[in-house]
């Protein structure tokens, strides 16, 4: 990498990923929707029961998959509209203002790609629970989840740190 290289990528490959997820959980959904029951739990309490059940149609089924490309295109539009800015932040002492700016927006895109992903899983997974699991289940199929969403997040966030520091030793040398 070089120190006058180009605005920084929005990572597509992680967008992609993203992306199957979402058609995947899309295509198990509509896969199972003859075998699907007529009413389907659309939220959960605390305890991990199924409080609001709904009639099947297309909104119950795919609004999981429908919110996750939402949210994919939504962060994907983040990205690309964000990345031709500077950041709000001084450079750490004894890195250059351009090396900063550049690692640390690729930094951020990194970040919000991984992000992509991680909220497919978790919505992916939230949709296949309510497709799949018995409305009475137990809040650990519920709490986990959330919580494996929170550590892949707390990663995404080390692996982003990771990136930023790597790309200012490169761009620095």
């Amino acid at each position: 990498m070089s120190r006058d290289a180009a605005v920084p990528g929005v990572h597509p490959g992680w967008y992609l990923a993203a992306g199957l997820i979402v058609v995947l959980v899309a295509g198990v959904g509509a896969a199972a929707w003859p075998s699907l029951p007529e009413r389907l739990p659309v939220h959960w309490d605390g305890s991990g029961t199924a409080d609001r059940y709904e009639e099947k149609s297309f909104g119950t089924v795919f609004f999981g998959p429908l919110l996750s490309a939402g949210l994919l295109v939504f962060l994907y539009v983040t990205a690309l509209i964000i990345r031709p800015f500077p950041l709000n932040n001084a450079a750490p002492a004894g890195v250059d203002e351009q090396v900063h700016q550049q690692a640390g927006m690729d930094a951020t895109l990194y970040f919000l790609a991984l992000t992509a992903v991680d909220l497919s899983l978790l919505v992916g997974w939230i949709s296949l629970r309510g497709w799949f699991l018995s409305p009475d289940g137990s809040v650990l199929l519920f709490a986990l989840p959330t919580l494996g969403f929170l550590a892949a997040m707390g990663g995404a966030g080390l692996l982003a740190k990771r990136r930023y520091r790597r790309m200012v030793a490169e761009l620095s040398a």
